[in-house]
């Protein structure tokens, strides 16, 4: 299908399959179908692109169209493209907006990326606790319902927050009773707009919320916190995750110019070289035992390969328990005695297998025997690895979905090759 034909189809595609066709195209492609968009679809596509790409599209859009497009936009869009174009280019946007808009942009800036205060939305339902359910009835009539809606808000005159109603409560109410005569959502969870967007989403999944009050520290409510919000951060996060398993955090375009990906990739390249340097370096301490014995050569990365494999189901088990927010001081051992058993239950089953293979293959017992205790060995290592690793950098302060493979690789590379030449220098030569 080519950007004509996607032209013609994007008045019936809603703005979040608009923003997956852009990113599935070649740059050529995607800039020939972004030109043809209209400042309406631009705006509401731009909040589901990945920062990358939206990063790109805006470096290439003129001040007019950059002005167009910010008319429509939520604060948290708005305050995204003030922080990547320049001062001059950015103060422009800010006077084309009108006060309401300029006022929630300056709200969404003074919180950091990742906390809840910069996704605000200020599209709630709020109403004086002393106003009547008929003024709620005639509001919804006149304005609809906003998406992602549950509840209405309850405030007082000094618009301090009051609590919750649910919109079920208020279809079933007498529309002459005043809403502080009705019966509030118990234990209703609201959030200080300082808090981790990423706290809030876990918040929304443990409890399936759908919306929820953002209330200031001095009580007063400042707006609402809604799932699609907490959906799109647990995505964003699903990605960094697996992006991160290989380097690539940063690589959010699939098109991206071969030179960046290539520069971004090259440091995880490098990385990865010196832990292969390290493990050849453990290799060639056992030169002269390779060189009697010509089977351990073909059967080393054997031992290499499975501890590797199994230290990674361990890590992955353990970075998601992270991400959950289900791993924790209470129950971190228990975690670590099941790995461990794991480890024990496949290190002897498939050390078995192993040295069975190695048996017939070489037609050497001991051989075999060498290369079963050696991924045994591996295999435990590698489940006490990939648990301890990613706490161990959570505990850092650094990102274990990262950087915990290439530890993890390289402890098992190192373990496994220990194990299985140091055996057979013992047993062999």
């Amino acid at each position: 299908m080519t950007s004509n034909d996607i032209l013609k189809e994007s008045l019936t595609i809603s703005p979040g399959e608009l923003a997956h066709v852009l990113e599935s195209l070649p740059l050529t492609e995607r800039a020939d179908l972004w030109s043809g968009l209209s400042a309406e679809e631009r705006s509401a596509s731009m909040a589901f692109l990945h920062d990358e790409i939206k990063e790109g599209l805006i470096e290439t859009a003129s001040v007019v169209e950059l002005q167009s497009m910010t008319e429509n936009m939520a604060a948290s869009d708005v305050a995204h493209v003030l922080e990547t174009v320049n001062d001059d280019v950015a103060q422009d946007i800010v006077d084309n907006l009108s006060d309401e808009a300029r006022e929630y942009v300056q709200e969404s800036l003074s919180f950091d990326e990742g906390q809840i205060g910069r996704w605000l939305r200020h599209d709630d339902l709020r109403f004086l606790d002393i106003a009547t359910v008929a003024k709620v009835m005639k509001r919804l009539k006149a304005n609809g319902l906003p998406k992602h809606t549950d509840k209405i808000f309850l405030v007082s005159r000094d618009a301090s927050y009051q609590g919750a109603v649910s919109l079920s409560t208020i279809l079933e109410a007498d529309e002459t009773h005043l809403l502080a005569e009705l019966t509030r959502i118990e234990n209703d969870s609201t959030f200080d707009p300082e808090t981790e967007i990423s706290v809030m989403a876990t918040e929304f999944r443990k409890k399936h919320f759908i919306s929820a009050a953002v209330v200031s520290l001095d009580g007063f409510l400042l707006g609402r916190i809604t799932s699609e919000d907490a959906v799109a951060t647990m995505q964003d996060e699903a990605d960094h995750q697996l992006m991160s398993m290989a380097g690539l955090d940063e690589e959010d375009d699939l098109f991206a110019p071969i030179g960046v990906s290539a520069k971004r990739r090259a440091l995880w390249l490098g990385i990865n070289l010196l832990t292969a340097f390290l493990a050849s370096y453990v290799i060639g301490i056992f030169e002269a035992t390779v060189q009697q014995l010509v089977a351990l050569a073909v059967l080393m990365p054997i031992v290499a390969s499975m501890g590797g494999i199994a230290g990674s189901q361990t890590l992955t088990i353990v970075i998601r328990g992270l991400a959950l927010d289900k791993l924790n001081d209470s129950n971190t051992r228990t975690l670590l005695i099941k790995e461990l058993g794991v480890g024990v239950l496949n290190g002897i089953l498939w050390a078995t297998v192993v040295g069975l293979v190695a048996y017939a293959w070489f037609g050497n017992l001991t051989l075999g025997l060498v290369i079963a205790a050696a991924i045994l060995v591996n295999l435990i290592a590698a489940a006490f690895a990939g648990m301890l690793i990613p706490l161990m950098l959570e505990r850092l302060k650094l990102d274990p979905a990262l950087s915990g493979s290439v530890v993890l690789t390289t402890v098992t590379d190192i373990v496994g090759f220990m194990s299985f030449l140091g055996l057979a220098s013992l047993f062999l030569v």
